[in-house]
Formats: C-alpha cells, structure tokens, sequence
C-alpha cells in the first residue's frame, strides 16, 4: 500500500500504510512499536498532505475511522471520529437546530485533522470547537482528556485542574481517535454583506474593518481575499451576521451607514454555496472548493494542481496588511491567492496559496524558492506561521520535549511537523 506524495515536496522513504478501522486495531498498531506518522484523511493539502516529515516512518491512515458515534443537538455537541469530513456531520445535522463551524475547504476534509491542526472556520478558530479527546498513547493506553459525555451535564472543555486537551493539537504525542466537538445555534438568519474596495485602500479599508470588529458592530469572523483569491476586480471581505431577524437587519443598516465613510462598498451579493457555508449547510458539490482552485476537485488536487501555503500570523491594522501586500509582491513571481482570517480585535492569519502545475518541475522550483524567500521576509518583521509544511518543520521548546519524552520514551511516534527533532534528556 502507498499514499499519493505531492510534488512540492521531497519525497519521503515510508515503510508501510497502515489503515485500521477500530480503536482496538489503533491500539494494537500503537503496542507493535513502530515509528508512526498517523493522520486523518490526508487532505492537508499545501502543507504535505499526509507525508511524515522524516523518512522510515509508518503511516497510520485514520480515515477508516468515520462513525459519528453521539450527536447532541440539546447540550450542542457530537463525538467523531477522525474519518468523520465536516461535510458528513453537517448533513448529520442538516434539518436540525444546531449546525457545525464549517471551514471555506473542501466538505471531504476530516474536521478532527483540521482541529488539531488549529484550522479556522467561518465562525471560529477550530481550537474552540474542541471539547475533548480521546486519545492513544504510546504505550497503549487509551484516555480521555477535556471533557466527555457522562463526566458532567455541560459540555465544558477544561474541566477541573490542568487542562490536557490541546496538549495534543500540533504535536505528536499520541494517536487522537475521537473528539467532542461544540455545535453551534442555528440561527434565525444568517447574512453574508460583501464588501469591496480597491487596492490603493487597503489600509484604510483593514482600519475600518478593525474598528467595527473592535466596537462590536461585526463579530471577529470577516474573511477577506485579495483580487486573485476572489477572482475579482479588486479586494473582496466577506462580514457575516447572524442571529435575530431584526438584529441582523439592524446591524446591516448600521453597516451600510458606516461604509459610506470609508473605502469599503458593498458588492455583488453572494451566491448560495458561500451563505450555505455560513448557514452550516453542506454542499456535496463541493461548489465554491472548486471554484477556488479553478476547477480542480479535492481527490485531484495534489496529482494535478500543486500546492505549497504559507501561513503567517500578523497583526490586525492597515499599516501591518499594506507591509505582508508588499512582502507577498516583492516574493512571489506572480501573486498568489491570498485569504486573510480574522481572529480576533487585535490578530489576522494570512492563508497564502501558491499554486502550480503539480508535474511541472519549473513551476515547483520556483514556488519552493518563493516560499522560503517569504518565510525570511515574514520572519524579519516578526510575522512568524502558525502552521508548518514538512519541509519547513519547526523544534520543540525545552519543556515541550520534556513532555514529549515522559509520554513516548521509545518514539513511538514519529517526529511532528512541530517537533521534527528526536526528544532526548539531553
């Protein structure tokens, strides 16, 4: 058995593909001892899709894992499984009065991998949708941490004492074989206001949408896209409101007040597939996916479309955004699509997706180079990534590697994109 190795990335020496389809069969797998590089579905596209950072490991593929095994809609949660896509569980909750925080990705994309890889939906960091975990250890053992149905009657993710749960988003200190993850009220009306401006307003226009995020007029979700990531004549921001009819409408004709102030003017309305995305509503076409990345579907987009991302942590300010515009043009050959994610008053990731012809060896060359000529700029101005590719991986701290050490002595498990050296005492 083998896994599809992307052309953006050095290929790899893997052992063996392993593919369980219990929790039993992960424990055994766990107990054999050998160095293991699991994941969810693979579809880290941009990133290394399921390639281990080193070579010699064995792949662990989870997505045999798929039942949803509890579904909440009073207490607003649902246990998963790594195979579970958040296309799956929000048709589980199609019809019903709770709906999940779906990502802009691709609807067959496993919601634990994206979580413990801090994704960010439409609604929210994925971080906040973890409520706990089940999780295999090296030795076996099978825990859970956070919070688990029938610990007590509210789904609460930290419980009592130190809080374990994210002791395992980006790290590779055991096997995550379910989650509870936290629903989200349907609301009554779901609104997405399109605003554009040009790119001479870029500052001006993050100042104003800061201001409103900062009074509380729009909630810290706005996602905005540069002209080649909205396939636009301009930049694009998309600002969801939700709630109450009335207040939704309220806020709206706040909004409109408020714009005719500043650069931003409302576009054309969105279409079905991008409010279903807000609304929580899967789309098995997986409409605006595709037409994200031109026509390529999901199962063909490392064998046809290469992708390599960046993904910088930056400050939510005009002058910050006006500098990473600069950066990413002064890098890049040609401008890549560019989707900025609101995080909260003071903080906006960047997702930058520089895309190629998966088999042309020129246009690989050249997006690596870029990619690494980012990375120093980004760095130099203290814009550092929140997320790694396998290529790029980064060392754990002093205490990280202690930890990592007291739970996997032998190295069980193989070295992570956040700790691609080996832990030691030393």
């Amino acid at each position: 058995m083998s896994i599809e190795q992307p052309a953006a990335f050095r290929p790899r020496v893997i052992t063996d593909v392993l593919r369980p389809s219990s929790v039993g069969e992960v424990v055994d797998v766990v107990r054999s001892g050998r160095s293991l590089h699991p994941f969810s579905k693979g579809h880290n596209w941009g990133l290394g899709s399921g390639l281990p950072v080193h070579d010699g490991a064995v792949v662990l593929d989870l997505s045999g894992l798929d039942r949803v095994r509890a579904l909440d809609v009073d207490r607003g949660y649902a246990v998963i499984e790594p195979g579970v896509t958040q296309g799956a569980l929000a048709e589980s909750l199609r019809g019903k009065p709770r709906i999940f925080n779906l990502t802009t990705s691709s609807m067959h994309t496993s919601v634990i991998g994206n979580a413990l890889e801090r994704g960010f939906g439409v609604h929210r960091s994925r971080t906040e949708d973890l409520v706990g975990l089940e999780v295999v250890l090296a030795d076996g053992t099978v825990e859970h941490v956070g919070w688990w149905p029938g610990t007590s009657a509210t789904p609460r993710p930290h419980g009592l004492g130190p809080s374990l749960t994210h002791l395992f988003t980006q790290s590779a200190f055991g096997v995550v074989t379910a989650a509870v993850v936290r629903l989200l009220p349907r609301p009554e009306e779901v609104r997405v206001l399109p605003f554009t401006f040009a790119g001479d307003d870029l500052a001006d226009a993050v100042d104003a949408l800061r201001e409103w995020t900062a009074q509380r007029l729009i909630p810290p979700t706005t996602k905005l896209y540069n002209p080649v990531a909205a396939q636009f004549d301009g930049y694009l921001a998309h600002v969801c409101l939700s709630g109450a009819g009335e207040v939704v409408e309220a806020l709206s004709s706040v909004l409109r007040g408020a714009a005719a102030d500043s650069p931003l003017v409302e576009g054309p309305a969105v279409d079905a597939a991008v409010l279903g995305t807000y609304a929580g509503d899967p789309d098995p076409a997986d409409t605006w996916f595709v037409r994200r990345t031109r026509g390529c579907p999901a199962d063909r987009l490392d064998a046809e479309v290469g992708m390599l991302m960046f993904l910088p942590v930056v400050p939510f300010s005009g002058a910050a955004l006006a500098v990473t515009e600069k950066l990413i043009r002064d890098c890049c050959a040609t401008t890549p699509a560019v989707t900025v994610n609101v995080h909260d008053f003071d903080t906006v990731d960047h997702v930058i997706a520089l895309a190629f012809p998966a088999h042309d060896a020129g246009a690989v060359t050249e997006a690596r180079a870029a990619l690494g000529r980012m990375r120093e700029a980004f760095a130099a101005q203290g814009f550092p990534a929140h997320r790694l590719d396998v290529d790029r991986p980064g060392e754990p701290t002093g205490l990280q590697a202690r930890i990592g050490l007291a739970l996997d002595p032998d190295g069980v498990f193989a070295p992570s994109r956040y700790s691609a050296g080996r832990y030691s005492a030393g």
